[in-house]
């Protein structure tokens, strides 16, 4: 591939982080490379890399993710998403949205996606680090070689077939098309296949300037967010005259230096425009490759890698400060939990050697409970925790009374768990410190890495991203499988004294207690999120809880405390009853639900269908026995986010398993979080739900 360009900024450490594997033929594999040749071409240590180990042993100062979608944030190092795909095309994946959320910063493609990106993270208390990037290539010595046989350059790298079939194949008819890429894709218009592309960072590059012009058209989502794509910036590069649309971007970016076409006429209308120009262009090569030259100038002075790379240095030292923050406040003492089993000693010294690795937030206590007697610690670890204490416990109690015991042992200000498995980055307790203070919070939480289920290796590629803040994707507090599912108990600073009545009783749980008590702290507790992730861990929150199912949810509809009282109209009240919880996100739409307030409004339901109650917690229970108090109403199940089986001794089941029996039925949303649930349930057409919100705060008033 030659050499790389003369070195002109030394010292930067940067890893390009391609997801897929390094010999997929996909544009990420030829974006790395380029990005890998403009990091060179400054003198810095740049590396593309696959695997979360292989960028853990180059320690890099920043990781660029080519595609944050796919994959979360893997290591412990400072890492940027380029986000340069329309939002629309992940609304709604769940996966994607929390992974694309797991980033500590956003090299973003449009101002609408950075607008995307300040929206997401309002509620939290991250800072937020944007710079601008494209999907664009390197500078290389290309001149414009236009001509009067010149072809229009196409390349598709995976699922280019299904993008303006019709048209492509009206410009491969008319002989002006030649289509590079991988052989496969191109086999229904093998005629006009020129060439393979070895996807080197450079070929694709040389290819499109031999051909002389080439063709750049955009999808409807890439428009509507403002997002160029990549064929704009190789053309320019190439220094091949451009045929585009008139995206916003190229009229503003490249003005006349562009031959446009009005893709309002559909693609056979297209087609004919795209001819017209192709035909002008092989007329006046001249002034063709006058165009084409100013447009590579606009290119390199302002859109090529190397101009765009000039903001990463700025961007890592901004990083360095987020991921070793300045000291907390005085007085903001923290002890952590740390449960030690007998057989596994290495990894609590993992996990101690992650607390005394803290950075930014003063020394760290421990609070280490076991039924052996623990080994002396290394007195160099040692020396940076805060303290350390012991806790001893009998053997054979459930998992949950060493937590329960060690809990009630800290002394600091703000206390955690850290359970077996679970490793904090160095920035961890610092930014949870922080959060804390800016959102005034009585517990404040992390994102967290874990495995896609309980009991798997730990796949970090694979694995699942939890840096769900309130705000953006609510915690249903209706039972704690679903709380556990977005809210890791590992993540959790909590205020010592808001601790207090959950820990007068050890509630005596195996795996479950983790789901318990990130549930308990949710529901008593003010909860603010840092909006980074910062934990990693193979241990899941919400492990046990199917097999403790029954137990648990005895204790929760024991313990969970009610919600905010409000007076019965009935009793001649002025002050309408809350008809949603006030972190309900859209208010508004539970509004609009019909309600259901007083045992009058469950007479008054039509018999004519089963009823399923969404939310099997406390609220939950009480709406079934109120609907057992009618004998025209039928109670089928309950209905929940995460949870298939039983409770209450009746089935529970996710909506989205049931089929179309929901289309037949009534709901009834039994929840703090209507706005939420309902748009799950009208997402899946279902008819529109009842708010029961309104009953089950007078029912707990006193």
């Amino acid at each position: 591939m030659g050499e790389p360009a003369e070195v002109a900024e030394p010292g930067l450490r940067v890893v390009f982080h391609n997801p897929f594997a390094p010999d997929a033929v996909f544009a990420e594999r030829e974006l790395a490379l380029r990005m890998l040749w403009a990091a060179q071409a400054k003198g810095w240590d740049a590396a593309v890399l696959h695997r979360a180990a292989d960028i853990e042993a180059f320690d890099p100062d920043i990781v660029v993710s080519l595609h944050p979608q796919v994959t979360p944030k893997l290591t412990r190092h400072f890492t940027v998403a380029c986000h340069w795909n329309p939002p629309s095309f992940y609304a709604g994946n769940r996966v994607a949205e929390q992974n694309e959320r797991s980033y500590d910063g956003w090299l973003v493609a449009s101002e609408e996606l950075r607008r995307h990106v300040e929206e997401l993270f309002w509620p939290t208390a991250r800072p937020l680090l944007t710079a601008p990037i494209y999907p664009s290539a390197q500078t290389l010595p290309l001149e414009p070689r236009l001509s009067a046989g010149s072809q229009l350059f196409y390349i598709g790298s995976n699922w280019d077939g299904r993008r303006f079939p019709s048209l492509l194949s009206r410009l491969a008819d008319a002989g002006v098309l030649a289509l590079h890429g991988h052989p496969s894709r191109w086999s229904h218009m093998a005629a006009a296949f020129a060439g393979e592309s070895p996807f080197d960072g450079r070929t694709v590059l040389e290819q499109a300037n031999r051909c002389g012009l080439g063709l750049c058209l955009h999808l409807p989502p890439h428009v509507d967010a403002g997002i160029p794509n990549m064929r704009v910036f190789e053309l320019a590069a190439a220094g091949a005259l451009i045929v585009a649309d008139r995206h916003p971007f190229i009229v503003q970016a490249f003005g006349d230096t562009v031959l446009y076409v009005d893709t309002a006429s559909g693609e056979a209308g297209v087609a004919e425009q795209i001819l017209g120009q192709v035909a002008w262009a092989r007329a006046h090569p001249g002034e063709g490759r006058a165009m084409a030259r100013a447009a590579q100038e606009i290119f390199r002075t302002r859109f090529s890698l190397d101009v765009l790379f000039d903001e990463l240095p700025a961007l890592a030292s901004a990083g360095l400060t987020t991921a070793r923050p300045a000291e907390a406040r005085a007085g903001s003492s923290v002890d952590l939990v740390l449960p030690v089993r007998p057989d596994d000693w290495a990894d609590a010294q993992a996990r101690i050697e992650a607390v005394a690795a803290q950075q930014g937030s003063g020394p760290v206590g421990l609070v280490l409970v076991s039924s052996e007697e623990v080994p002396a610690l290394e007195r160099a670890v040692a020396a940076r925790l805060g303290s350390v204490r012991t806790v001893r416990l009998s053997f054979g109690l459930p998992a949950s009374a060493a937590l329960w015991a060690g809990l009630r042992a800290a002394r600091a200000d703000w206390v955690g768990v850290l359970p077996v498995g679970s490793r904090p980055f160095p920035n961890h307790v610092a930014t949870l410190l922080k959060a804390a203070e800016k959102l005034d919070a009585e517990a404040v939480y992390s994102g967290a890495l874990q495995p896609m289920r309980a009991g798997e290796a730990p796949d970090w590629q694979q694995a699942e991203a939890l840096p769900v803040p309130i705000g953006f994707s609510a915690i249903d507090l209706t039972n704690p499988a679903t709380v556990a599912a977005g809210l890791h108990v590992a993540t959790l600073l909590v205020r010592r004294e808001r601790l207090r009545p959950i820990l007068h009783r050890d509630p005596g749980l195996d795996d479950a207690w983790g789901a318990f008590l990130a549930h308990q702290i949710a529901c008593r507790c003010g909860l603010g999120n840092s909006g980074l992730l910062t934990m990693r861990t193979n241990w899941r929150a919400d492990r046990g809880v199917e097999a403790e199912s029954a137990r648990l949810g005895r204790l929760t509809a024991l313990t969970m405390p009610s919600a905010k009282p409000c007076t019965d109209l009935e009793g001649g009240s002025t002050a309408p009853c809350p008809l949603t919880a006030p972190s309900d996100l859209d208010p508004d739409l539970a509004a609009r639900l019909p309600r259901l307030v007083t045992a009058a409004d469950f007479a008054a339901l039509p018999g004519d269908r089963p009823i399923y109650v969404y939310g099997a917690s406390r609220g939950g229970r009480i709406v079934q026995l109120e609907i057992a108090k009618w004998d025209h109403l039928a109670f089928a199940g309950f209905l929940d986010g995460m949870k298939n089986g039983e409770c209450w001794g009746v089935p529970i089941a996710r909506p989205e398993s049931m089929g179309k029996v929901l289309r037949d039925a009534r709901i009834i949303i039994a929840s703090q979080y209507v706005s939420e649930i309902a748009k799950r349930l009208l997402a899946l057409e279902l008819v529109q739900p009842y708010n029961a919100y309104p009953f089950i705060a007078l029912h707990l008033s006193p």
